[in-house]
């Protein structure tokens, strides 16, 4: 069941004066691993739209479902993965990383 899927919440702040274009580049570069990387289930993202201002320059969130810790920790390592990394290194200001199973 999709719901016990293990979560895998990631946050980024683009340094200033990143283009749109480059963070574009990179949210669709992060919704093809699903298509090369097995074991995600479920992916989706969106851009903070939070009034709280409590991101810490945190402006993008992506949500990924995997189907168990075995196969997150072969998406961490994954060739599809470390390529991703590479693409995103230039913009990257900060970073948070948050893995959970859901509790009901």
């Amino acid at each position: 069941m999709i719901q016990n899927h293990l979560r895998h919440v990631v946050l980024f702040g683009f340094k200033a004066g990143t283009a749109p274009e480059a963070i574009e580049t990179i949210a669709a570069a992060f919704a093809r691993l699903p298509e090369q990387i097995d074991g995600i289930s479920h992916f989706e993202w969106g851009e903070n739209v939070s009034p709280e201002g409590l991101d810490r320059g945190l402006t993008h969130c992506f949500l990924l479902h995997f189907v168990s810790e075995a196969a997150r920790d072969a998406y961490l390592v994954h060739p599809a993965h470390i390529a991703f990394g590479k693409l995103l290194e230039p913009h990257l200001e900060k970073v948070c990383v948050i893995d959970y199973q859901p509790q009901e």
